[in-house]
C-alpha cells in the first residue's frame, strides 16, 4: 500500500495546557484590575462549591482516584478502537460493521 506524505506538520489531537492558558496580557491597570476582581469572583465560587462537594461527603483523594480510572478506561478504549479498525480494514467492512458482530453498543 503506497502511503501520501502530508505538506503540513502533525498537530497532536491533544491540547497542551500551557499553550492553551496563554494569552495577551493587558498593559492597562483599568483592565488588569476587572481581570483580578474577575478571577477573584471565581475563586471564591470555585471555593464554595467546594466546601459544598465536601459537606455532601465527596473527598478530594476519591476525585483523583476516579480520574486515574477514567484515564485508565480511555486508553483501554482507545487500544480496542484500534484494534476494531485493523481487524475491519483487514476484513474490508467497516467498523461500525463489527460492533453488531463482536455485541458491542455503537455508543459505548
Amino acid at each position: 500500500m503506497k502511503r501520501r506524505r502530508s505538506s503540513s506538520s502533525f498537530k497532536s489531537p491533544l491540547q497542551d495546557p500551557a499553550n492553551s492558558q496563554k494569552r495577551v496580557i493587558s498593559s492597562n491597570p483599568d483592565v488588569l484590575r476587572s481581570e483580578i476582581h474577575q478571577l477573584e469572583g471565581r475563586t471564591k465560587t470555585v471555593q464554595k462549591d467546594i466546601e459544598v462537594l465536601k459537606k455532601s461527603g465527596y473527598d478530594l483523594s476519591e476525585l483523583k482516584k476516579h480520574m486515574d480510572m477514567m484515564h485508565q478506561y480511555n486508553e483501554i478504549k482507545d487500544v480496542g478502537q484500534m484494534v476494531l479498525g485493523r481487524i475491519a480494514e483487514l476484513d474490508g467492512v467497516r467498523t461500525r460493521d463489527l460492533y453488531k458482530e463482536y455485541g458491542l453498543d455503537l455508543n459505548d
